[in-house]
């Protein structure tokens, strides 16, 4: 009797000892929608145990056989000790908590919680908005779809900047106080909740102003033949009306004929060269806003001057500054300056390297530059008419170290090492004499 006592303690603690633990942890997961859903269920033991999967008091599977699921989307893939409940094309309506339920004594049960995310969809209140320069306007967006609730940012973006977008705000209302002419364009609100798809939709600002001028250089070289074209860039909405004068010796504009035409904004007129006064240009825009004139100076001396360098280097002593000039007339030598924070760190005449007509190149090659300093440039140049004006400051300098902001490039390769090395060498006996 004993024995048979002993034999049934030892059975019921067999019992006790299989009673399965999970290997399983509980999972909260965010699945996109259309997506998979995968959960695991798995012990370490699993034998003579059963394995069903409900969601809420609703059984969907037993053991590897699907009980009820909408769609048949719903399958089991079995392995040792447990098994995955996998639910296809995911749906807003499959979020919930699904639990994996071991038929032990005690029931063992492990949940996971599953949530849908949904693809953002995002509106503006406004297709376009019209705004006077000064006042203050208020952009809106606002979320029509998505889970969670997306995040909204502001870009803008405008043809002047070559669409060039940047970052203005966030949230889904966007305040532009004192509006000025180039906060006009394209703004583009944009709703992620991390979704493969974002959503966007964007709010065109026309700002009602006044023209504005960009003349360039203000410097137009006078050649000797053909036709001399002048130019000025002018910002305006409504259109303005242009027109060009020749500025005389008291300062009074005479209007002048000759071809008119505007592009990207860009006005200009076309000057026969052979009949082409020299001296200062003015052109002069009007709306019902208001009204800007800029003065150009047409001139034989020589310019304007263009530089052609990186404004960064991949090397932290030598940068080579590059730049070329216009002039019919030959350039005899530039006039070099260049400053370091500001004050004067060289003043050198440079003489022009080549020419392509009436185009002149020259070239310096500056040694021992700090990335911790800020350095600029500007050079003018002389023919048979004289020194021309300055033209700059080029700001430029080798990478600061650290900083990803901006690229290192390399040197261009026409000039090649050996040529930056004879240069340097006679820029060096130069400095001695």
């Amino acid at each position: 009797a004993y024995d048979e006592i002993n034999e049934e303690s030892q059975e019921k603690e067999e019992v006790v000892e299989r009673v399965p633990i999970f290997t399983t942890e509980q999972h909260s997961k965010l699945i996109n929608q259309g997506d998979r859903i995968r959960l695991p269920c798995f012990v370490d033991k699993l034998d003579g145990f059963v394995v069903l999967w409900k969601r809420g008091e609703t059984i969907i599977s037993v053991e590897n056989r699907v009980i009820s699921f909408p769609d048949n989307r719903a399958k089991i893939e079995g392995e040792k000790n447990g098994n995955w409940l996998i639910i296809e094309s995911a749906r807003e309506q499959d979020e919930g908590t699904y639990t994996c339920h071991i038929t032990a004594f005690p029931p063992q049960e492990i949940s996971h919680r599953v949530r849908i995310r949904t693809r953002p969809e995002i509106s503006s209140v406004q297709d376009r908005v019209v705004v006077k320069e000064g006042d203050t306007v208020d952009l809106s967006c606002y979320i029509k779809a998505g889970y969670p609730y997306p995040e909204i940012t502001w870009t803008k973006s405008n043809p002047r900047d070559n669409f060039g977008v940047k970052s203005v705000g966030s949230g889904p209302d966007l305040m532009l106080q004192n509006v000025s002419y180039d906060m006009a364009g394209v703004y583009r609100c944009r709703a992620d909740n991390g979704y493969p798809v974002y959503s966007d939709d964007i709010v065109n600002v026309t700002v009602l102003h006044k023209p504005y001028i960009d003349k360039g250089d203000g410097f137009v070289h006078a050649h000797s033949k053909g036709s001399i074209p002048l130019s000025c860039r002018i910002s305006a909405y409504p259109k303005a009306k242009v027109h060009w004068s020749y500025v005389d010796h008291k300062g009074r504009g005479q209007e002048i004929s000759g071809e008119n035409w505007e592009e990207k904004s860009v006005y200009s007129v076309s000057l026969p060269a052979s009949e082409a006064k020299l001296g200062d240009y003015r052109c002069h825009a009007v709306n019902e806003f208001g009204s800007q004139q800029a003065t150009i100076k047409l001139s034989n001396l020589a310019g304007p001057i263009k530089f052609q360098s990186y404004q960064v280097e991949n090397s932290s002593s030598v940068y080579n500054l590059t730049w070329s000039g216009e002039s019919s007339a030959p350039v005899s030598q530039f006039h070099l300056i260049v400053t370091r924070d500001g004050s004067e760190l060289i003043n050198t005449p440079v003489i022009p390297s080549h020419n392509t007509e009436s185009n002149w190149t020259a070239w310096y090659i500056m040694t021992e530059l700090e990335p911790s300093h800020q350095y600029a440039a500007k050079i003018s140049a002389s023919n048979s008419h004289g020194q021309g004006p300055f033209f700059g400051p080029w700001k430029f300098g080798p990478e600061k170290s650290g900083n990803s902001g901006v690229e290192a490039v390399l040197i261009p390769s026409k000039y090649s090492a050996v040529m930056i090395n004879v240069v340097m060498f006679f820029n060096l006996l130069l400095s001695r004499f």
